[in-house]
């Protein structure tokens, strides 16, 4: 269960993106076909694509990064085309705008690691006026390893410039609290972030 005590001696909050802050609305199914039609065309070979990052990752490794290129623009693409649609996690974004007068979190920095791209993660931030809040953003083209390869927040924190016991991670899926294990950095299900906002706060 999240509280206080979960937070004590933290420096830095890491927010995931999609299903966390916000809900993007993208047809990742459709997107995920696209690739898998590009990925058997040009290396006549098959990818099931079970996630974009799998793919990524098969990329990665033969060395072809102008396809990598590619791949990004191509779903930076697709996130930006419905970005108008994007709804706020309100009790989230709330939180963030008055981190400031949380006490106890007054001095802590905020952060993304997030598998969407760089420019869907500020066009989500600034639709619901929190871009200023964060200090640091990974997107997925600031990695060549993706979650839950734990490299995001080995980033974050070398920036920082912290240690890994000084950071929380909170997403939404059990892919994310692999990833903040992976990293030795606490990891946390963003519902209950929300439950503890819900309990302990009235913005």
């Amino acid at each position: 269960m999240l509280d206080k005590s979960s937070f004590y001696k933290k420096k830095i909050i890491i927010f995931d993106l999609d299903g966390t802050i916000v809900d993007l609305d993208v047809d990742w199914k459709y997107l995920k076909n696209i690739l898998r039609n590009r990925y058997h065309a040009k290396y006549k070979e098959y990818c099931e694509f079970r996630s974009i990052s799998d793919c990524l990752n098969q990329i990665v490794k033969k060395k072809d990064e102008e396809e990598l290129l590619e791949i990004f623009k191509i779903v930076e693409d697709f996130e930006i085309k419905t970005i108008d649609k994007t709804k706020p996690i309100n009790e989230v974004i709330s939180f963030i705008k008055n981190i400031s007068n949380i006490p106890f979190l007054n001095n802590i920095k905020l952060a993304i690691f997030s598998l969407n791209t760089r420019k869907t993660i500020i066009q989500a931030l600034k639709l619901f006026n929190v871009s200023n809040r964060f200090d640091f953003i990974i997107g997925k083209e600031d990695v060549r390893y993706w979650k839950p390869n734990p490299e995001g927040l080995l980033k974050i924190r070398s920036f920082f410039g912290v240690e890994t016991e000084d950071m929380i991670y909170f997403g939404d899926t059990e892919r994310d609290l692999i990833t903040g294990k992976n990293a030795n950095i606490d990891s946390v299900l963003i519902y209950d972030l929300i439950e503890f906002i819900v309990n302990n706060y009235n913005f």
